[in-house]
């Protein structure tokens, strides 16, 4: 290897070191910041119980304190109410208190003001901490009603005979079983190569609707053989997975023939693009509607990793699928899961 290489090698394994290190130092920040908020909120609530101190207290100590910390914004009135309002929410809640000090407050405030539900507390608060979603992230996922999509979740996929186990858990992990594509702002009947198109035109916000990982590669990205010129609608790369993850775009109903096509682009894929310290590259047909047991019949001898997944172009979520949301033990069983995937 020459000098110049070397030194590259050198400089970005620096940069990676530095870049771990400021998010090690900033957690470590973030967890006692969070820690001193709970501090407050506790003893603020303490002294009112047993010296019988009004809503007018708060007012004053804000006052006081940012007299004392002017160049501290974190002490206003509205702030203090906050931390008051964490405290009362999750004092009985130990499990739930681990979760609040992983992330930043302004995702706390987030989640404390929007949400009531505590379950749906609890998953916003995992996903924050496990994709670093931040405060306009986390809002649109919660207006995107990411939680009830998580609970009506039947992934549809065959990772488990095509992957190797540590592969196929984290596949599982990252694809999903719905996607939300509002922002394209489609109304009506599209054709596929539009559906690309406007893709294409808000790929940032895709990227964060496909999740942490992600890194575009390319549109009808061409694979020669022989003669024969083929194009797979989206290319992406998947740093975490290590492979290559192809999209094929359907706006109608799945239909069998297209487990086939992308088992075939796979194989391209594995054989003509691939690194060879690459994983296997993985499918994901997207499309307007799913069977699940026929998606299950049509990946049964499929030697490739293909997972299915619909698509949401509206906010709103049929009718339907509000009506299956799970009991309360089975909604519990998923946010098990959930914690368990973390570790």
């Amino acid at each position: 290897m020459d000098k110049n290489k070397e030194y590259i090698k050198f400089l970005n394994d620096l940069k990676s070191k530095i870049k771990q290190s400021q998010y090690q130092a900033y957690r470590i920040v973030n967890k006692e910041l969070i820690k001193l908020y709970w501090d407050i909120g506790k003893s603020i609530v303490d002294k009112q119980e047993k010296l019988g101190w009004g809503k007018k207290i708060i007012q004053q100590l804000a006052e006081d304190l940012q007299k004392e910390f002017p160049k501290n914004s974190g002490f206003s009135e509205r702030n203090l109410k906050y931390m008051k309002k964490l405290y009362l929410e999750y004092k009985d809640k130990p499990k739930v208190q681990q979760l609040v000090a992983q992330i930043p407050w302004g995702q706390n405030i987030v989640i404390l003001e929007k949400l009531k539900d505590d379950y749906q507390r609890e998953y916003y608060l995992r996903m924050t901490f496990r994709n670093s979603w931040s405060r306009s992230i986390l809002i649109n996922q919660i207006e995107t009603k990411s939680f009830e999509r998580f609970l009506t979740d039947k992934k549809s996929h065959n990772f488990d005979k095509a992957l190797l186990v540590k592969i196929s858990k984290e596949a599982k992990r990252t694809l999903k079983d719905s996607y939300m594509l509002d922002f394209l702002e489609i109304s009506g009947d599209i054709k596929e190569r539009e559906l690309e198109k406007k893709i294409l035109e808000n790929i940032k916000s895709f990227l964060l609707e496909l999740g942490i990982g992600f890194t575009f590669i390319g549109n009808q990205y061409k694979i020669v053989v022989g003669e024969n010129d083929y194009f797979i609608d989206l290319l992406f790369y998947h740093r975490h997975l290590r492979c290559l993850i192809a999209i094929d775009l359907k706006i109608g109903k799945f239909i069998p023939e297209y487990a086939g096509k992308m088992n075939f682009y796979l194989n391209l894929l594995d054989d003509k693009v691939k690194l060879q310290d690459e994983n296997p590259s993985i499918g994901l047909i997207l499309c307007k509607e799913k069977d699940n047991i026929v998606v299950e019949y049509a990946l049964r001898n499929i030697k490739k990793p293909v997972g299915v997944a619909k698509y949401y172009l509206t906010r709103k979520l049929p009718a339907k699928l509000l009506k299956q949301l799970p009991s309360a033990s089975a909604i519990e069983k998923k946010l098990k899961e959930l914690e368990e995937k973390k570790k």
